[in-house]
Parts: C-alpha cells; structure tokens; sequence
C-alpha cells in the first residue's frame, strides 16, 4: 500500500510542476464569449497604414530604381509594428496581383540567412516540389520556375548583414528575372536593409492614438452582442493609448479586453503595473504577457505548447488540435464527441488575441487545410514561459547526460537518432516527438521495458515504423509517413488510446494490422496515397468516434465490406472508396448511407478494370444507390461503366454546390450531366471517355425557357484529356454565353475536336496536345491568351496551317509542328503587331515553321516579326537545322537568354551565301545579340562554331557536350569583354589547348565549372578571379593547379575523377581553412593527404562541410550559431 501511495505523491507531484511551469494559477476564469469555427478572412482595410500601402504600391507599379531588373525595397520598424501585416495587404492587393506574373513569399528569420534554404522555399512556393537538393539543381530549378517572368517576392523578416550572402542571392534572382521585378524586405534594423541596398525605405512610424483606438475598438467590440457603456469607451482609449502605437500590442490587448464584458475585468487590468513604460522589447514582452496571464489555464497549455515549433513555422490547424487533444491540453466534461470543435474554437480565439497571425486556408482536392504561423516576440513568450519542456533541434546535439525536464520534442531532418530507444533514452519523459529521421535499429529485452514505461503520447516518424510500437500504450497520436513496409506491425492494434493514425504516401503498404477493431478511441485514419492498399481489416465499423477515414478498399474476397460505413455517420473531410466492382447488391451500396454523412466534403467513388468486366447495368445502380447529400464540393468518379449516369448526378440539385469535379474512364457514357449549369463549379476534369461527342449536348437547349443561357458561369480551369471521339463544344442552335470565366484551358489527344472556344474573355492560358484538327488560325484571335503550349507528337498536319501569336500572347512552347505559315493582316491590325509586340518567351521544339532550316525559308522569316520582343528563346531538337541561323536571331533586339539544346546536325557555320558576304567574319563580326545575359549550348555534337559577339552584358555562359567545338578560339572570339561574366561552365571538349587570353581577369565570376580534356596546367598562373567563390573541377587530366592561381573568395571546392592531382598550389593551401565546402572524390593522392595523419589534414580539419571520399564530417562550427534550444 506505501509504495502504491508513493507512485499516487509523485505522480501529484509532476502534476504541481506542470501547473507551475504554464503559470497555472487557481484564478477563477472570466467568462469568456464562445466563437463558431470559422474560415479567416483577411480584412479589406489597414488601419493605420493606409497611406504607407498605397505609397508602396504605387512604387511597386513604377519602380524608382532598377538594377538588372530588379528593384529592392525595405519595410523597417521595430518589433511589433506592423512590418508583416503591411507587406501581406501590399501583396495581396488586387493590383499587385494583376501587375506581377510570379508572387512568392519567404519568411527568412534567422540570422544565418541560409541562401538553399531561401532557394528551396522559393520553388516549393513556386511549383510545390523542392525535393532537389544539390545546389547546381536548385539553381536550374529556380531559373526555370523564375523564367524571365515579372516577380513580387517578399523576404519576411530579415537579420542578415553579410553583404557576399545577400549578393549570392542577388545574383541568382537577377539571373532570369523579368523586367519589373522587386524584392520587398522587412527586417527590424536600418543595417540590413543598406546591406540589401534597398531603396525605397519604408520606415514605419508608431500608430496615432486615434488609430490605435480604432483598431483596439475592431478586436475588442466586434463580436459584442450588447453595446459597450461610455465606461468601456473610456477604459479601451486609455488602454489603446499605453500600447505605445504598436498594432501587435494593440491587437493582443482588444483581443483580451474583448473577451470579458465585466467593468471590474477591464479596471484590473488598467491598473496593471505593466503600463508603467513600454520602449523596449522587454516591456512589450511583459504586455504580451500580461495577455497571456489572463488566458484560461487550458488556453495557456495550448499556446504555449507551440513553442515546440521553429520560428516562422506554418503550423497546421488540424494538426495541432489532435496533438493538443493527444496531450490532455483540451478539457472535456467526460465526453470526446465535440472536442475537435473545441480545439478549432481554442484556435480561433487564440488567433482573436493576436497569439497566432498569418492565417491561410488552402483548398485542394482532398482537403481543406488552414495555417498559421506565431509573430516572433509570440515565439520568445511561449520559449521564455516553458523553459526546458520543448526544445528543438535543427541540426544533430550531443548530451552528455537524460534530458529529463524536455516533455515535447522536435527534431529536423539533419538529426538522425540510432532507434526509438535512443531518443527515449535521452528524453525519459517526453510526452510529444516529432522527428524526421530515425535509424531502424534492433532492441533488447531492456528497451522493451523502457518502451513499456514510457510515458510519449504523440510520435511523429518518417520512413520508419518500430515493430515494438505495441509497447507504448500511453500512446494517442502517431505519423508514420512515407514508410516503404507492406504491412504494419499487428502489435498497432493493441494501443487501446489511440486517437489518431497518419499513413500518408506508404506506397507499398497493402494491408492495415487485422484487428484493428480494438482501437475504440480511434477518431481519425489517414491514408492519402496508400496506392497499394489490397482491403481494409474487418470490423472498422465499431470505432465509433472515427471522424476521419480517407480511403476504404473494397474487395470481394478478404477483408471489410461496405456495410462497415453504416454507421460512422461522424466521418468528415475527404473519403475515397475503391474496388467498387466487387459490391453485387444495390442495397450493400444504399446501407452506406453517404446522403446521412453531411460532414463530408470530398468523395472520390473507383471502379477498377479487372473484375469490372460486362457489369455496366450493376455499376449504374450502385452509382445510384451511392447518393451524397448537396453540400458536397468535390466529387471524383473513376472507371464507372454504365451506360449514362443516374438520376442524382443528372439533375442539379443534389451537386449544385460542387466546386471540383473529376469523370474519368466513364467509358459507356456518351453524355455528360448539365455541368453547365452548376453555378459553383471551378475546375472540371474530364478524361478517357470514348463515346462523348459533344461537351454540352442536347439538354442545353432552352433550359427553363431562357433564350440565353450562361453556359459553366463560374468555371475557372477545364481540362479534357483523350476523348477520341469528341466533336463539338455543344450542339447548334443553342444561343448560349460560354466560360465567362475560364482561365486555364488544357486538351490532349482529342484528335476529332474542331475549335476551341473563342469567344471567352478571361482565357489566359491554352495548351493543346495531339489536336490535329483544330486551326491554329482560331488560337491567333484569343486576345486574352498569354501563354499558350501546342505540341504535335507523333500526327502531321494534313493540310497547311496559318498562325500569328494572338495580340497579348507572351509566352508561346510550340511542339513538333510543320507545313504552317503567317496569318495575313491587314491595316492597323498589322501595324500593332510590328510597333507593339508583347511576345516575351518562345521555346521551339521539333518544329521548322519557324526556322529557315524548315520547308520554306521565305515563309519561316515571315514570323519574326512577331518575336522582336523575345527576351527568353530556346531551340531544341531540331535536327534539320545544321547552319547557323543568323537571320532568325537579327530580329531579336531585345534577347537576354539563348537555349540550343540537342540539335545533332548544328554545326554552327555561316551558309555558303553568309560567308561570302562576310570573309572576315572573325575579323569584324556583326552584333545580333547586344543584351544578351546568359547562353547555353548542349547536346550539339557537329557545333563548330559560335558566328557572333556576345556584349559586355554576358553574366552565365554554358557549353555542354559539344566535342567538336574548340572552346580556346571560340572564348577568345565570342567574348570580347568578360567583366560582368558570373557563371562559366564548359563540358566537355577536346579542342581546348590554350587559355584565352581575354579570359585572365574575370573580376565579376563567382561560379566555375570545368569538365573533361582540360588539363589543369592549363589554366594560367596570373589567373586572377577575386569574386570566384565555387570551383568544381571534374575529370580532368593533370598534376596539380598552377601556383600563381588567386582566388581570395573561393568559399566552396569540389574534386572529382581527377587522379593526377596529387597537391593543391600554395596560394591555394593558404584558401583551404577559410572553405565552408570541400568535396573530393575519386582523387586517391588527394585524398590520402587531406585524410588524418596527411600532411592536409590540419588544414582542412576544420572545414564545416567535409567530404573526402566515401567519408563525410559536418564540422561543429557549422552548428554552434544555430537556435537549437527554443528556451530562453
């Protein structure tokens, strides 16, 4: 009985430690003002900085200044001012988002001002994916995602000083930006944004009284039922007043007035001390403070549990409620049934008083996901109130003994633990731990106990599933993403308390843990992209609380079957049923139920082929019988074969509020519903439907009686994709107005479609592929288009084609297409095409219409009169041409990026004809290309020769696999003046016996790239590259770098295949400690002599990133700057 009671004390104990930790004193709450779970709006108005918004504006229509094509401004103020909020209104300000072709946003926040990290989140802004890692690959990626397009991109919150960081970045950004583009930095010190040379300067004063009053009345009044008394006027101008004109402070302290009506509650805290002063960071973090003094105690663990997270980082609504709910941080009266609401609402009022900001919500086709992120003197207030109990881990930490006060753990992907063990070992009493990366390493009979003991109750995994994870019975949260096992330890469905299981993109997983039907407080089961999923266990029907199921697997001879579903009428957000085909009775398919599942708001319905066979009657009743309720918004059906669709999906209704919906392999159906008249509906995918004929059919006809219909009133983006068979866009004699609305066109291998839709006012982007019958002479009168992507894979036209880019066009990508000549214009038509033309970007790939290399060289120059605006041109795979094409290229004044690309025939040489007119051609060559920026030649392996001058203005040059090209005569001809050259790379050649001579002094390069042939003795004495700062040598013959070579920025070195190479010159010995990057591999004599005991070894210790061979070392001097802790 004593040591039962001793357990009981201590346990009581930690109880006490925790309350203390979260200042959890026994203060009776103040009523508080209940708020609906709702979506966040950005208001429309600024108060206080109207005038600022609309200076800034203004100057971003009409940059004052530009340097290679960018322009830097600067948002400076004090912490709490405002900086963030007045740079999102500017971004999302209608005219900005109009003026601007690429918005991004960067939160940087940290002192280290990372440049691959800027660059990763760039792309990922971008285009979703940066899973890229290598540098060079980055900056590919970056270059096309940017593609000479106008950019708005706003660095949030910016430290750094180093002026050679900033101008790394620069550079890169400057490399294919478009003219017009501009960097908006906010940061909280005059020093950073001089480093940036950034100008305009915002410098933002503090908010007047009366605006400050203003914005304390909107946060604190606005969701008053009664009115406030003079008295609380009163009280809310004096409080205003003392928050020092700083909005954060302002909004936190409405939102805290806001939440309690009582006069004694709004008297407390006047005459709180705390308003003695406010001038420094510590003082305003005293009043955000007393904000969170007078939160309720369970709103205090939530808040201050987000301390866990980075700076900056976008924490996920739904996310964070399941982890909050896994902690025991969300109070509950015996009941779980609404405790997700409970969580959105604690959300939102902590969001109300200002402790969470930034608010987005995404919709995507299989959720909604809402965001947020914490203002940075938030971040320190939840790191200074609890100490030790969260810490963060960004890069890998030594200890040299438990860690036992750390209750919530993250650790980033470069911190790699030996096993769940491991980290148990190190954190005996962790609660939460969120980690990337976890060794797969066996356990003993001891780490069975530990994890038995074990007291963790969400774990966060990736690639990685421990088998004894039964153990932890404590446990109510876990992720595993991205696993590559088939099957997940049986052991899962032992873990009685857990709340919530996440599978996302375990693409080889084909079956859930048998009996998992003893989860009984299982509430939420995603499985996005589990592929491979064969059928769902039996008995997933009795977890009552289950709200979320992602996907089910249907299949006829294992597993549940779709009765299961009846009575989970709690299920929510997305669904997707497949293996449809093995449901035989119509009414397994009704005892669903969906029409009863109103909380959902995605279905996804799938047919697989196999077993599908002959069931076209049975899929139509199923389809019938699978009836959702009419708030759905997204519907998805896959592979159904019947012949027509029932009854709901044919009458509006019941899908009148869809907004995305996806038919594909409907293979029997040779209508569509009447989409046209579903007022909602923005994005439609249709795909694989051999029998339709027209897109709209014969129900479009005098609908309800009107002479005039709106045909798809809201739809924004359409996409059609192999329908053989279809003809028309609707049926003739419909008097009918058609996409007013649609932006984004795409049609693949509809090889019977005649038109497009021409008469549509908003299209701004058409790709077609595999469209033979449609005239490219309609496309020329879409005066909206600005991008447009033709391509021609495999079918020739039949019969000629004319074609003029449409008037506003400003991109054209044109595939494999011939036998196509100028639309005739006539008047001032054609006089607006030569004084104004807006063609920007222009890829040619396996096509000669344009290129006097093609059919008819006449006909081919005819279109050049529409690309003297190009800026951006590529060439590729064209492999009928062989001369250079001289004539082509003199039209192009304003060219900055040339691309030629696996052109096999090129040989670069003048016609005979050319070079009769020009003998001299090398003595005294003509200057096509005067703004020409960057130059890339690949693939070309006849290329001879390069017919012409590059200007002052060349930044990167890069020559790949062009062997028979002599690159010394070549450098030495085309490049008369290399000062502002940045970017070299050669690859490969065998004519290279002479550095050029032009070429010793490239004071501007920072990147140099050398590839085969070249021997390193070659490269000059007297080099002189002081701006160099990465170097990469691969492959070539030679025995060490010659001895005068100076390069006094170089930060970054790679060596490969070089085995000669047996020494480093001594002016480069001398570099070698200053590196922050070596890599040599394959250089055995190298690196036998940088290895321990080598006579390199001192020098290049303590370089932070090392690799020399197969062995890798991230020296400490990386990690000691980095914010490791999040304590204070």
């Amino acid at each position: 009985m004593s040591n039962k009671l001793t357990k009981a004390l201590n346990k009581i104990g930690k109880l006490v430690n925790e309350m203390n930790t979260f200042n959890l004193a026994p203060r009776d709450p103040p009523p508080t003002i209940d708020r609906e779970t709702q979506s966040f709006v950005m208001e429309s108005k600024v108060i206080g900085r109207e005038r600022e918004k609309e200076q800034i504006v203004s100057e971003l229509l009409n940059p004052p200044r530009e340097r290679d094509n960018i322009s830097v401004f600067a948002i400076v103020g004090i912490g709490g001012a405002g900086k963030t909020t007045l740079a999102q209104y500017v971004f999302n300000d209608e005219r900005v988002k109009k003026h601007f072709q690429l918005p991004l946003w960067v939160c940087v926040s940290t002192d280290e001002f990372n440049v691959i990290k800027i660059i990763k989140s760039i792309i990922e802004r971008a285009s979703g994916d940066a899973s890229k890692n290598s540098k060079e690959m980055l900056q590919h990626e970056l270059r096309k995602i940017l593609d000479k397009k106008r950019y708005l991109l706003v660095l949030d919150d910016v430290w750094n000083k180093e002026r050679e960081k900033w101008n790394e970045l620069r550079m890169l950004l400057c490399s294919a930006a478009g003219a017009g583009s501009v960097i908006i930095v906010t940061t909280r010190d005059q020093g950073v944004a001089s480093t940036m040379e950034a100008f305009p300067n915002h410098n933002l004063e503090k908010l007047t009284d009366e605006d400050s009053y203003e914005l304390f009345e909107n946060r604190a009044f606005g969701a008053w039922v009664e009115k406030p008394t003079e008295k609380h006027y009163e009280i809310g101008k004096i409080i205003a007043r003392k928050c020092g004109g700083l909005p954060l402070v302002v909004n936190a302290m409405g939102g805290l007035m806001g939440s309690n009506q009582e006069l004694c509650y709004w008297r407390e805290i006047l005459e709180n001390k705390v308003w003695d002063s406010l001038h420094s960071t510590e003082e305003i973090s005293s009043i955000l403070k007393l904000s969170y003094d007078y939160l309720p105690s369970h709103m205090k663990q939530c808040f201050a549990f987000c301390a866990v997270f980075p700076q900056d980082y976008e924490i996920e609504r739904e996310t964070l409620v399941q982890l909050w709910i896994a902690n025991d941080f969300i109070p509950t009266d015996g009941s779980m049934k609404n405790i997700e609401n409970k969580g959105r609402s604690i959300f939102n009022e902590l969001h109300r008083r200002s402790f969470f900001q930034n608010i987005k919500e995404a919709e995507t086709y299989e959720f909604s996901k809402i965001t947020c992120q914490m203002h940075d003197l938030m971040h320190d207030l939840a790191t200074e109130i609890v100490g030790k109990k969260c810490f963060t881990m960004l890069e890998p930490n030594y200890f040299g003994s438990p860690q036992k006060e750390v209750r919530h753990l993250l650790a980033g992907y470069r911190t790699k633990f030996r096993g769940i063990n491991n980290i148990l070992k190190q954190f005996p009493n962790i609660h939460t731990c969120l980690v990337d990366d976890v060794e797969n390493k066996k356990s003993n009979k001891n780490d069975f106990y530990l994890l038995k003991s074990c007291s963790l109750r969400a774990l966060n995994m990736w690639e990685y599933a421990p088998k004894e994870i039964g153990y932890m019975k404590h446990i109510r949260y876990l992720h595993f993403s991205e696993l590559s096992l088939t099957a997940l330890p049986e052991t899962i469905s032992t873990l009685y308390n857990l709340q919530t299981l996440k599978l996302n993109y375990c693409k080889f997983l084909e079956e859930l843990p048998s009996e998992m039907r003893y989860l009984i407080n299982l509430r939420h089961l995603f499985l996005n992209g589990c592929t491979s999923l064969k059928h769902m266990p039996i008995g997933l029907g009795q977890l009552n609380y289950l709200q979320t199921l992602t996907k089910y697997v249907l299949n006829s001879s294992k597993g549940g079957n779709i009765r299961e579903l009846n009575q989970l009428n709690l299920l929510s957000g997305c669904i997707s049923l497949s293996g449809l085909e093995s449901i035989r009775d119509r009414d397994d398919a009704q005892s669903i139920n969906l029409a009863k599942k109103t909380n959902l708001c995605s279905l996804q319905l799938k047919w697989d082929e196999t077993g599908n066979e002959g069931g076209a009657g049975n899929n139509k009743l199923i389809l019938e019988a699978l009836m959702p309720h009419d708030k759905l918004k997204y519907l998805h059906i896959d592979g159904y074969r019947g012949f027509g669709f029932p009854k709901w999906i044919m009458e509006v209704p019941i899908i009148s509020n869809l907004k995305v919906l996806k038919l594909k392999r409907c293979i029997n159906c040779a209508e569509l519903p009447p989409l046209w008249l579903l007022p909602l509906l923005e994005d439609l995918h249709i795909e694989e439907m051999g029998n339709l004929i027209s897109f709209v059919g014969s129900m479009c006809k005098n609908v309800e009686g009107k002479k005039t219909l709106i045909i798809f009133p809201a739809l924004k983006n359409l996409t059609i994709r192999i329908l053989p068979n279809l003809e028309s866009w609707h049926e003739e004699g419909s008097e009918s107005v058609a996409f007013p609305e649609l932006k984004t066109l795409a049609i693949y291998r509809c090889p019977k479609l005649k038109s497009v839709p021409t008469h549509v006012p908003s299209l701004a982007s058409l790709e077609l592929k595999d469209c033979t019958e449609i005239k490219l002479r309609q496309i020329s009168y879409l005066s909206m288009l600005s991008n447009l992507s033709i391509s021609l894979n495999d079918t020739p036209l039949r019969e000629p084609d004319a074609f003029r880019p449409p008037k506003n066009l400003k991109e054209l990508d044109i595939v494999g297409y011939e036998n196509v000549y100028p639309l005739e214009e006539e008047g001032e038509l054609l006089i607006s095409y030569q004084t104004r033309p807006v063609l920007r970007k222009l890829i040619i790939f396996k096509s000669y219409c344009f290129l006097s290399c093609g059919p008819s060289k006449v006909v081919a120059l005819e279109f050049w009169k529409y690309f003297a605006a190009v800026e951006y041109l590529v060439i590729s795979q064209c492999d009928n041409l062989v001369f250079w094409p001289e004539e082509e290229l003199r039209s192009l004044k304003c060219l900055k990026i040339l691309i030629i690309s696996y052109c096999r025939n090129l040989t670069g040489a003048l016609t005979e004809q050319q070079q009769a007119s020009s003998l001299e051609y090398y003595l005294t060559p003509p200057l096509p290309l005067p703004h020409l920026e960057q130059f890339l030649f690949s693939g070309c392996p006849e290329l001879v020769q390069v017919p012409f001058v590059c200007s002052k203005s060349l930044k990167i040059l890069s020559i790949n696999y062009c062997p028979k090209l002599n690159i010394g005569e070549m450098l030495t001809h085309v490049i008369t003046d290399p000062t502002e050259l940045k970017y070299l790379s050669i690859n490969p050649s065998t004519h290279w016996s002479v550095w050029p001579d032009n070429m010793k002094h490239l004071p501007s390069l920072d990147y140099l790239e050398i590839w085969w042939y070249l021997r390193i003795e070659l490269v000059p004495p007297g080099l002189h590259l002081p701006s160099l700062r990465k170097l990469y040598i691969f492959e070539c013959p030679g025995e060490s770098f010659p001895p005068g070579l100076h390069l006094p920025s170089l930060v970054y070195l790679g060596i490969t295949k070089c085995p000669g190479i047996k020494s480093f010159s001594p002016s480069l010995r001398n570099r070698l400690p200053s590196l922050q990057q070596l890599y040599i591999n394959n250089c055995p004599a190298l690196e036998r002599r940088c290895r321990s005991g080598g006579d390199y070894y001192d020098l290049v210790s303590s370089i932070p990133d090392l690799t020399i061979g197969t062995y890798r070392h991230k020296g400490k001097s990386l990690l000691k700057n980095l914010p490791c802790i999040c304590a204070s």
